[in-house]
């Protein structure tokens, strides 16, 4: 092989290389999440995703080269990218369950070097009975992501990884954000929400969603 070749493609890894880990480090690629919401008002209430349909949240996957072949694709080629799920939320302080939808789509502007890699999500939660809420926002896995790519790294696994990743963040290209509609005793409100994952060392890991009504929902009946 020509030597000028296998120096020239040397030099290239080395400059690809050196690119991921100035990534990886720079703070300029370490995005600020929203502030929390207090949880005296918005007491965080835990789900999981584990029955889904779409996407998986993997670094494949959320940068839009993800494999179509997991049993979890949607037939619709339209819907390469999108998530969706049925979820139930646990009351607070004896209150309702709420069942909600949840989709996610990858947003267009994601980019490894913007350290955005994230999706669009729409939630449609009802309270049976009570009244319904729907609310939009960005999560963006990046740091996720990033920690993950280090204990592989480090050979640390799951141990490395924060307890918490907040990914609720401000979003990339437009300002509508939170609760953004509302039906039957919540009509009127708005409100803001955000979530959290919880890294989990096998299967789905573990999510929060924080949820205030702004003003609060109306007193129990």
């Amino acid at each position: 092989m020509n030597r000028q070749v296998v120096v020239g493609s040397l030099g290239l890894l080395a400059g690809i290389l050196a690119g991921i880990v100035v990534v990886l480090i720079s703070p300029m690629t370490r995005p600020s999440g929203l502030p929390p919401l207090a949880p005296d008002r918005a007491p965080p209430r835990a789900y999981s995703w584990d029955d889904y349909r779409g996407i998986r949240l993997d670094a494949r996957d959320l940068s839009g080269y993800g494999s179509r072949t997991t049993g979890r694709e949607f037939a619709d080629p339209a819907l390469t990218h999108v998530r969706l799920g049925i979820i139930t939320l646990p009351g607070v302080d004896g209150g309702p369950e709420a069942i909600a939808v949840k989709v996610s789509a990858l947003y267009a502007g994601d980019s490894l070097w913007k350290a955005r890699l994230g999706t669009i999500d729409y939630w449609n939660i009802f309270w049976p009975g009570e009244g319904a809420v729907f609310a939009t926002g960005y999560s963006n896995y990046w740091s996720l992501l990033r920690d993950k790519i280090w204990a592989t790294v480090r050979g640390g696994g799951h141990r490395l990884l924060a307890a918490e990743y907040p990914v609720s963040v401000e979003p990339p290209a437009w300002k509508i954000t939170g609760v953004t509609g509302s039906a039957g005793r919540y009509a009127g409100f708005g409100g803001d929400y955000r979530e959290s994952l919880f890294p989990a060392a096998t299967g789905e890991p573990e999510w929060t969603l924080s949820l205030k009504l702004n003003p609060p929902p109306l007193p129990a009946r």
